[in-house]
């Protein structure tokens, strides 16, 4: 029987898919989901067969091992080399960065940056091939056992294990089975393989290991890898790493002094990889987070610090305390924050000492939201701290962003993914799409007279593709009731037949190159509630002979409107505060002088001034 891939996650399901449900997900909805959603077979627990009378639901013993059977078959046929990276913080930028530096020199599988269940562990064992020479996996843990039936498959050359925190102990119950689970990659890491491991790390400098230890530290000078001269810029972080074979001066585009810990573990395994030095300091200088991780940000010219996939206590205050550190801004450093996800039972206490550690921060303005995060707003204002406020709402949190928040800011959020979700918030207020980074969060696609359209969470839906006919087009407004909000990149990007578009007054968000060289469209009305237009989102369109963007609209990207060598007049208001580069203007070869209408802005003037574009002040 012939088989697209093996999953054991039904929101991936396509037809022709073989699943199995391997006891990680909730069996019922794996079966259910895969069936609906076209599954091939689906293998389950016999005790779960007796409720599937269905010829393709398959009762086998022990669903796990079925899965391990297939990965270690295929893991047998790949020559690359492995490295993986666990921890309970840190593991992700740590992946990022060892990824820049390994697929820098040799042929790297690198996963999305979010691959780290056993079900992602499974795809991305599919997508091995022989080509590659190294391949680098992230791998999460969630309750005990679950690192260990991927260590098992993978048996990796290299572990780094970033730390020992305090994230899932509502599953691990205690720190040491947190140790127990992800030092299990170590357990089974092949012969000559290594360990990297955080010195100052109490549980991990402590433990005893089977393989060759490499230790980093932020200023130990026992440690293999250790820093000094630490300090933050504008532009990151820099410190001088000192190795076994001397001090080099290293840089990063990072900002938080515990990224130090992160390029260290990327230059230890880097030099373990037999990468020269230099490479080294050059892939980590050029590493750039994006999305919800980590990720400074101008956006409409607000400045953002955006890490909102993840927390725990230690990373919350991490965060703050970075804030303090960056350069003082012409108006507030404001941290905004909220209810730390799967503490367990010590939540309260937890959320409360984290308020004690904040009150002693130097912050011009602490915002709190959801769940337990009102005990640590009770803690700072219990301290004396008038600099706190507590939101009772998702609509008071926006609202108050909207309302308090300038340009002359610097806002860090910092949350986890799920019950704060401060990912909703920035992209509610600024009109961002960062919510699609959320885990399953693919969405459906769906068809409406021509227009295929992704329906996401959180009751969004986007336009993706059109393969109608028409030429004078008036997009959805809804799909049943749920809201466009967003054309995606690529949407009509080089439609030669649309002449005309109108955009419906719920889109926000105007993708990449979703208009890219449609010659024939001659007029487009933007949205009034339209925040971003992305980069070269109309981009040669000759025929296009008038813009009028709408007030409201916070950030035009580069090449939005590049090449539009009919254009004749644009009208860009006071509200953009992110111009990017060339967003109006013709490459050397082509030529067009379009009227450019502004209002008072000193930003966009200045922006024209500087481009050599004349432009009209318009007042009303």
């Amino acid at each position: 029987m012939k088989f697209d891939r093996i999953l054991t996650q039904s929101e991936y399901v396509q037809p022709g898919d073989v699943v199995i449900s391997a006891g990680w997900y909730p069996a019922d909805k794996v079966i259910k989901d895969s069936l609906k959603q076209g599954a091939l077979l689906v293998f389950c627990a016999e005790e779960h067969k007796a409720n599937y009378p269905q010829s393709n639901v398959i009762g086998v013993r022990d669903p796990l091992k079925c899965v391990q059977s297939y990965e270690k078959w295929k893991c047998a046929r790949i020559p690359a080399k492995r490295i993986t990276i666990t921890g309970s913080v840190g593991k992700t930028t740590t992946t990022g960065l060892i990824n820049k530096v390994i697929s820098d020199h040799y042929k790297t599988f690198v996963g999305n940056s979010m691959s780290n269940s056993h079900g992602a562990i499974l795809r991305n064992i599919q997508k091995l091939t022989h080509r590659y020479e190294y391949w680098v996996q992230e791998v999460g843990g969630v309750m005990p056992g679950y690192v260990e039936s991927s260590a098992c498959v993978i048996r990796p050359d290299i572990v780094v294990l970033t730390n020992i925190g305090e994230s899932h102990l509502n599953t691990y119950q205690t720190q040491q089975n947190i140790f127990i689970d992800k030092s299990s990659l170590e357990r089974y890491a092949k012969r000559r393989g290594a360990v990297v491991i955080c010195y100052d790390d109490d549980i991990l400098r402590n433990a005893k290991y089977k393989h060759k230890v490499i230790t980093c530290s932020m200023n130990n000078s026992k440690a293999d890898y250790y820093a000094k001269n630490i300090h933050t810029t504008m532009e990151g972080i820099c410190f001088t790493a000192v190795c076994p074979d001397g001090e080099y001066e290293t840089k990063l585009r990072l900002y938080g002094e515990y990224n130090v810990y992160n390029a260290l573990f990327a230059i230890a395994v880097g030099r373990l990889s037999h990468v020269p030095m230099q490479n080294i300091l050059k892939s980590i200088s050029e590493y750039q987070p994006s999305g919800m991780r980590q990720n400074y940000v101008n956006i409409g010219g607000y400045s953002m610090m955006i890490d909102v996939f993840n927390a725990e206590p230690k990373t919350v205050l991490g965060s703050a305390v970075t804030l303090t550190q960056m350069p003082k801004p012409k108006g507030k450093k404001i941290f905004i924050t909220g209810h730390i996800d799967k503490l367990g039972d010590d939540s309260v206490r937890m959320h409360e000492k984290l308020g004690h550690d904040l009150a002693k921060l130097d912050l011009d303005q602490v915002i709190f939201y959801a769940g337990d995060s009102k005990y640590t707003y009770k803690a700072m204002v219990d301290d004396g701290c008038t600099n706190a406020l507590l939101m009772d709402t998702r609509e008071d949190l926006d609202n108050w962003v909207r309302e308090n928040v300038t340009r002359d800011d610097i806002v860090f959020f910092k949350s986890g993914q799920f019950e704060a979700a401060l990912v909703k918030t920035i992209d509610h207020v600024f009109g961002t799409n960062l919510q699609n980074e959320q885990q399953y969060n693919n969405g459906t696609l769906v068809e409406k007279d021509g227009y295929a359209i992704r329906l996401r969470k959180d009751n969004i839906a986007e336009i993706e593709k059109y393969t109608g006919e028409e030429t004078d087009l008036v997009l959805p407004a809804d799909y049943e009731g749920v809201p466009v909000l967003r054309i995606r990149p690529f949407a009509f990007s080089k439609n030669q037949q649309i002449r005309s578009v109108v955009i419906p007054d719920s889109v926000n968000y105007i993708g990449q190159e979703a208009f890219y060289q449609c010659t024939s469209l001659q007029t487009v009305k933007l949205p009034k509630n339209l925040k971003i237009i992305g980069k070269n989102a109309f981009n040669y369109n000759k025929s296009l002979s008038e813009v009028d963007i709408p007030e409201g609209t916070i950030h035009i990207d580069r090449h939005a409107f590049f090449d539009c060598i009919g254009l004749q007049k644009i009208t860009i208001p006071d509200s953009v505060g992110y111009l990017g580069d060339d967003v109006i203007g013709c490459s050397k070869h082509l030529h067009n002088d379009p009227t450019v209408c502004v209002g008072n802005s000193e930003y966009v003037q200045h922006y024209l001034t500087e481009h050599h574009a004349k432009f009209e002040t318009v007042t009303e």
